[in-house]
């Protein structure tokens, strides 16, 4: 991470990097955005801390702002919001300095939504809904998974917040959650053998169909698109499509951005694309230094918008994670695996030394932990605190490393 501290009704909501509408969120941040003095911000990537919302490094004070999840199960508050989600920020005051930000909206967007076909828990992979998806030592796993992805089983549903990349149309699972009542499924990647006579096309290895003149907007082979279909195969084995977006963010001069995501397209290093945002980073700052962007590269981008092109002031290359630890590709410290929450205790286990924070509903382990202006015996309901920590081994519980008690 860099050197700081750093919704929507369907189907607009179907894009995880989808703007938000001036109506909807109060930001300005999308074109023809508001006219007020405070500055437009926008912003995109997982949760890696609370108190307020910690995106890309930097806290968005979200006390204000609406949230909306585009996966149809009623969630619509900031209560809802767990560690590793994905979300898009439409917010303002952006200080970089400060590492400080306002939320107008929150819109969560997941990349999977659907039954698993196979699972390897040794390599770190799952195949969900037709895709590869992989596991690292930063997945966040929801609670009632307990034991992480040996938890999961072949047949069931769960839904997966990644970084997708369009060049090998693998995600990497930031959280996953189990959603075994899902009424519906959804994917987002890109299309690929599209056939309009036989109104099929594909993404990864599923094949989606859709009714005669019902075609998606936009739909060609290399388009990202997100679709919603239901929750089985038609007789063909084909998974139907009832609802389709391939939009992308229409983002206004001035406004401040930061986005993390794979390079979908690079021609140089000033004309690259990442999450369908333009990107000419030719005078950004790189780092770590003699890194190197190409497509497939997963990076954090920061700027302004000028002109329909994000011109970023810096570009910070990722390290690649394995399922047990870091792959060496040049890349830095990918930081999103230290989690930051600021919350109060919602209880405490003291056999288990284990407490549970209200923001996120996040447990955490103290049992290693190194404790400031106060000590294991203050960990009661209602206290304050802010924890550091590294997710666990079976991803589910934060492993704090150090607690500070907040008056």
């Amino acid at each position: 991470m860099m050197n700081r501290l750093r919704g929507r009704a369907w189907p607009l909501a179907l894009m995880g990097v989808g703007a938000c509408l001036v109506a909807a969120c109060g930001g300005g941040g999308v074109e023809g955005g508001g006219t007020g003095a405070e500055p437009p911000a926008y912003a995109n990537g997982p949760i890696s801390g609370f108190g307020s919302i910690i995106v890309g490094g930097v806290r968005y004070d979200d006390s204000v702002a609406t949230v909306r999840f585009d996966d149809d199960t009623g969630r619509n508050n900031s209560s809802d919001l767990r560690l590793g989600m994905v979300v898009t920020i439409d917010g303002k005051n952006l200080d970089r300095t400060l590492g400080t930000g306002v939320a107008n909206s929150v819109v969560v967007s997941s990349e999977l939504l659907g039954p698993v076909s196979a699972t390897a828990v040794a390599t770190g992979e799952l195949t969900v809904l037709g895709q590869a998806v992989k596991v690292t030592t930063s997945t966040v796993f929801d609670d009632r998974l307990v034991g992480g992805h040996s938890a999961i089983t072949v047949g069931s549903v769960v839904e997966v917040y990644a970084v997708y990349d369009p060049t090998t149309g693998a995600y990497t699972a930031s959280r996953i959650e189990p959603k075994s009542m899902a009424s519906s499924y959804t994917v987002r990647g890109v299309v690929s053998a599209n056939n309009t006579a036989q109104r099929t096309f594909r993404i990864g290895t599923a094949t989606f169909t859709y009714a005669a003149g019902a075609a998606p907007t936009g739909l060609a082979d290399g388009v990202l698109i997100r679709v919603k279909v239901g929750t089985s195969k038609d007789g063909n084995g084909y998974w139907v499509v009832s609802a389709s977006d391939t939009s992308r963010p229409k983002l206004g001069d001035g406004v401040e951005v930061d986005v993390e995501g794979v390079i979908a397209s690079y021609s140089s290093n000033a004309n690259f694309s990442v999450n369908g945002i333009t990107v000419n980073g030719s005078s950004a700052v790189i780092s770590p230094s003699g890194a190197t962007l190409a497509a497939g590269v997963r990076i954090e981008a920061e700027g302004k918008m000028s002109g329909g092109v994000l011109v970023a002031s810096k570009v910070e290359v990722k390290k690649r994670e394995s399922p047990g630890g870091d792959d060496d590709d040049g890349g830095g410290d990918d930081s999103s695996k230290e989690y930051e929450i600021k919350s109060t205790v919602q209880s405490v286990d003291t056999a288990a030394k284990t407490f549970v924070v209200k923001a996120g509903l996040q447990k955490v382990n103290y049992a290693q932990a190194s404790f400031k202006d106060g000590t294991a015996a203050d960990l009661k309901v209602g206290a304050k605190v802010e924890v550091k920590g590294r997710i666990s081994s079976d991803g589910t519980v934060v492993n704090a490393s150090e607690i500070k008690f907040d008056d």
